[in-house]
């Protein structure tokens, strides 16, 4: 821990100090103790360490939850630092028994009270839907930053996302887009990234941000930004093209169930309708790719109709029973955003379907297939242009 209490309650941070006040504390034979479980414990302070405190045994400590290694402590200390240059009201590592949780920092801000967990070691989802509704049931607000070892950037605009960081996607109304948080300790800098389109099972784009965290207030972490059309656009039209290209790459696992599904239906890659794979803000909710559960609804549900036909959302639905995350697997978006129903919107603004009813829809247009991969580009690039015409088009949720 980098905090600890005296015996007449005054909280003292080692990490705050230089080396020369700390050893001469040290030599005071002033005794520590855990602002937790009140039980005394001693100072830790090396060359290549934090100056920290440690429990002498971790028996019966609420707070105990194994040791946290100096990339989190100093990210931790780092992020503890820049409030207090801001003068807000903030505190390392409180205990809240209320709840019986310890965030890394709480912050007491606009009336609001808001607690911050550094997380840079991946945790059951389990442990961060219980801490997030510790938070809540208590009226905090949690904000969760991931360890920037837990970050990785493929281009620009595109970065890794994997079952573990989906769960720290936050969204804080259902009008603004999800967002993930990221920080550095060895190079100070924070990454924002907004505007979050899933693309592949762990790839997706998004807007990203990365300054240095004295360049920021603490504001700026709810200063939101969306892609342009003409942005949105260019993006998707490069995934669109990938998809397409890879036709030649040997499938393996649920990607070959899915080919082998398409080839029963006398059609390739290159012959689905440019209406499979467009983007869906909530595509974190489903366990397989886009284009696998999008072609799906059109093959199955859709395409088999005459024109006129009528089916229901529930048949689509019905479709993903078990390929659907539940909304309390992502505790930190409010939204119930479905991905099917947001997929079948767009399809509603496409022209390609018209709702009827509440949850029934016809079909207005025969759905095309392509015979070439020409011919399928083409018509990718006039789809996405025509999708992004208008900014409505695609949802945020």
């Amino acid at each position: 821990m980098l905090q600890a209490k005296t015996a007449d309650g005054r909280s003292v941070t080692l990490a705050s100090m230089n080396r020369e006040s700390i050893l001469a504390l040290k030599n005071t034979g002033v005794l520590f103790y855990c602002p937790v479980c009140g039980k005394q414990v001693i100072m830790k302070v090396g060359v290549k360490i934090i100056a920290h405190f440690a429990h002498k045994s971790t028996v019966d400590c609420p707070s105990y939850e194994g040791g946290e290694g100096m990339y989190h402590e100093q990210g931790k200390l780092l992020l503890y630092q820049w409030l207090k240059r801001h003068d807000m009201k903030v505190e390392l590592e409180v205990y809240l028994p209320e709840i019986q949780q310890r965030p890394d920092i709480f912050i007491t801000w606009n009336n609001r009270r808001i607690a911050i967990e550094y997380q840079c070691a991946r945790i059951s989802g389990e442990i961060i839907r219980k801490r997030t509704h510790g938070y809540r049931s208590s009226g905090i607000i949690p904000i969760w930053i991931a360890g920037a070892t837990l970050f990785t950037r493929y281009q620009a605009n595109s970065f890794r996302i994997d079952q573990f960081t989906k769960q720290l996607l936050h969204q804080y109304n259902p009008r603004l887009p999800p967002v993930l948080y990221y920080f550095c300790p060895y190079t100070s800098q924070l990454a924002i990234l907004q505007d979050i389109f899933i693309t592949k099972s762990t790839q997706a784009i998004g807007k990203i941000r990365i300054s240095p965290l004295n360049k920021h207030k603490f504001s700026d972490l709810f200063q939101f930004e969306f892609f342009t059309n003409a942005e949105l656009q260019y993006l998707w039209q490069k995934e669109k093209f990938k998809f397409r290209q890879t036709q030649g790459i040997k499938p393996y696992g649920s990607e070959l169930n899915w080919r082998r599904w398409l080839y029963s239906k006398g059609l390739h890659l290159e012959n689905l309708p440019s209406i499979v794979h467009l983007p869906i803000t909530s595509q974190y909710r489903m366990k397989i790719p886009l284009w696998n559960w999008q072609s799906k609804v059109c093959l199955e549900i859709i395409d088999p109709l005459p024109v006129e036909g009528v089916f229901s959302n529930a048949e689509c639905q019905g479709l993903f029973f078990r390929q659907l995350y539940k909304s309390k697997q992502f505790p930190l978006i409010p939204s119930q955003s479905n991905p099917v129903q947001e997929y079948l919107s767009l399809l509603e603004q496409l022209q390609v379907i018209e709702k009827v009813s509440s949850g029934m829809y016809k079909k207005r247009q025969p759905i095309s297939f392509y015979h070439h991969i020409e011919q399928a580009v083409q018509g990718d690039e006039q789809l996405v242009k025509e999708l992004f015409r208008q900014k409505s088009n695609i949802i945020r949720a």
